[in-house]
């Protein structure tokens, strides 16, 4: 996956690394809980799933890295093709995280502690 828009994409985690530097963006909490639109809410509002600040922002700084538009597309079979792009996004997300679970898992050995 190419980033669609590099200088963007760049000023953005300049800003983020700014605010987190100056201390305003916190480490997230259990508390800072955010529904993220999996699909993109102007492409399905009823698809959600709730990520903590820190990864929805990742996941929506793939998402537009990808080119997807989180504007409302009134083709239908854009906004298809969109909502199924930011799932696809979301869907790689969840996949390395059980990735992650299933090594940690593995060197572990399956001892109970």
């Amino acid at each position: 996956m190419s980033d669609q828009s590099p200088i963007r994409t760049a000023r953005r985690k300049v800003r983020r690394v700014e605010r987190e530097r100056l201390g305003l963006a916190t480490t997230p909490c259990i508390l800072c809980i955010e529904d993220h639109h999996s699909a993109g809410k102007n492409h399905d509002s009823q698809l959600a799933a709730s990520l903590c600040e820190l990864h929805h922002r990742e996941i929506h700084e793939q998402m537009l890295r990808a080119g997807i538009s989180l504007r409302y597309e009134p083709n239908p079979v854009i906004r298809a093709a969109m909502a199924l792009r930011a799932m696809a996004i979301y869907g790689r997300a969840q996949a390395d995280a059980m990735d992650r679970l299933a090594d940690s898992l593995d060197q572990s050995g399956g001892q109970s502690r």
